[in-house]
C-alpha cells in the first residue's frame, strides 16, 4: 500500500499544457475516483501516476519518495483498463500466472496467489475457460485478478466497466468496492460516471479541462459545491440553475429578485459579489418540494418508476427545463402546472463573475 501525493504538476504536449498546477493528497489505503467530462484530462492524469506519462514539471510522490523518473514497474502499481486485454489463446489460469512467470516467480507462490485471488472473485469455477467463454463481467474480473496477483502497491483502474451493459456494471461496481474492503490497497478509479464515483469512492477529485476543480468526500461535493462545474456535474439529474441579481447585501445574508423566482433572501455571504450583480441560484431537484402556491412548473414530461418520479417541465423566464425529484409515485398531465417551493437552506448562490459558490452561512 502507498499514500500518493502530486505537487504541482504539470503536463504539457509541445507548446500545449494540458495539465495545469494538480495538487492532490491521497492517504494509504484509500479509494479515490478521478472524475469529470471526456477530454477533461482525468486518464492523463492516471498515466503520470503510474509513469506511464513523465510529468513536464512537478512531484510525483509514493510514501515520501519522489518516483518522477521511476518505470510503472518501480513504482509497483498495477491498472486495469476499459480493455481487458486478455490472452485470447490462453485460459484464465494462464492469463492470470502468466506475468509472473515472466518474472520468474516460485511455482508454490504463484499457485498461491493465484487461489486467492480466484477465490476472492469468484473465478474458481472457470480457471480452464478461454476468455471467449467468458461474459464480459467474468473477463473483467480476469483483468482484476491479473492486477491482484501482483500484489501492487496501488491499483489503477481506467474506466473499467465501460464495456459492460448496465446490470453487469451495477454488479462489477459492488464487486471492486468490496474487493477495495478486502485488500485495503490504495485505488485511484478513473470514471466519466459520476454515479459510478459517488457510490464507490471515499474521495472524489472533480477534473475539468486540465484542473482540478474540487477535492472531498461524495456528500461534501454534492452537498457543498464550490462552483458552478462541480454543481452542474455532481448529482443525476443535475442542478437546477435560475438567474437572480442582488437588491440588498446584509452581514450574512443576499436579498435578491428573479424574475423566476421572484424575491429572496439567501443566508450567504456575498464574497465578491455587490448591489446590482447578477448571481445564479442553484437548487437540487431532490430538494424541490410540491406546494399549493410558489413558482408554476408547466410539466412537459414524466418519468415515473414506481418507487420514485421525475417531472420535467418549464419555469418562466429560464430557458433551461427544469426537473423535480418526488420520492413516490405522481401523476400529472402533461401541459398542466404544478406549484414548486425551493427550501431556502438547500439554495446555492454562484457568482457570475467568478462561477464560484458564494460561502453559505449556517446557525
Amino acid at each position: 500500500m502507498a499514500a500518493i501525493t502530486l505537487k504541482n504538476v504539470y503536463k504539457q504536449y509541445g507548446s500545449t499544457e494540458v495539465m495545469h498546477d494538480v495538487n492532490i493528497d491521497i492517504s494509504d489505503g484509500e479509494f479515490v475516483a478521478l472524475v469529470g467530462p471526456s477530454g477533461c484530462g482525468k486518464s492523463t492524469l492516471l498515466r503520470l501516476i503510474s509513469g506511464l506519462e513523465d510529468v513536464s514539471s512537478g512531484e510525483v510522490v509514493f510514501d515520501d519518495k519522489v518516483v518522477n523518473t521511476l518505470s510503472p514497474a518501480e513504482r509497483e502499481i498495477a491498472m486495469v483498463f476499459q480493455s481487458y486485454a486478455l490472452y485470447p489463446h490462453m485460459s484464465v489460469l494462464k492469463n492470470l500466472s502468466f506475468g509472473l512467470e515472466n518474472l520468474r516467480m516460485d511455482k508454490a507462490e504463484i499457485k498461491r496467489r493465484i487461489d486467492v485471488a480466484a477465490k476472492m472473485l469468484d473465478l474458481e469455477p472457470y480457471l480452464e475457460r478461454k476468455p471467449k467463454a467468458l461474459s464480459g463481467g467474468q473477463r473483467q474480473r480476469v483483468a482484476i485478478g491479473r492486477a491482484i496477483v501482483r500484489n501492487p502497491k496501488v491499483f489503477l483502474f481506467d474506466e473499467p466497466l465501460s464495456n459492460l451493459d448496465a446490470k453487469l456494471r451495477v454488479q462489477t461496481r459492488s464487486e471492486i468496492t468490496k474487493l477495495h474492503k478486502k485488500l485495503q490497497t490504495t485505488m485511484i478509479y478513473v470514471t466519466h460516471d459520476q454515479v459510478e464515483a459517488m457510490t464507490m469512492a471515499e474521495k472524489i477529485v472533480v477534473v475539468n479541462g486540465g484542473r482540478v476543480e474540487q477535492i472531498g468526500r461524495p456528500l461534501d461535493l454534492f452537498e457543498r459545491p464550490q462552483n458552478r462545474f462541480v454543481a452542474e456535474f455532481i448529482g443525476s439529474p443535475k442542478m437546477n440553475m435560475f438567474s437572480a441579481s442582488v437588491k440588498t447585501i446584509g452581514k450574512d445574508f443576499l436579498e435578491l429578485t428573479s424574475a423566476a423566482l421572484g424575491d429572496l433572501t439567501v443566508s450567504v455571504q456575498a464574497g465578491d459579489v455587490v448591489v446590482g450583480d447578477t448571481v445564479t441560484v442553484g437548487i437540487r431537484p431532490s430538494h424541490i418540494e410540491l406546494a399549493e402556491q410558489g413558482v408554476a412548473l408547466k410539466i412537459s414530461q414524466l418519468e415515473c418508476m414506481g418507487h420514485e418520479t421525475f417531472v420535467y417541465g418549464e419555469v418562466a423566464d429560464v430557458d433551461e427545463e427544469t426537473v423535480v425529484h418526488i420520492p413516490h409515485h405522481f401523476e400529472a398531465e402533461a401541459d398542466s402546472t404544478v406549484y414548486l417551493h425551493l427550501p431556502e437552506p438547500f439554495l446555492h448562490v454562484f457568482s457570475d463573475k467568478t462561477d464560484q459558490a458564494l460561502k453559505r452561512v449556517t446557525p
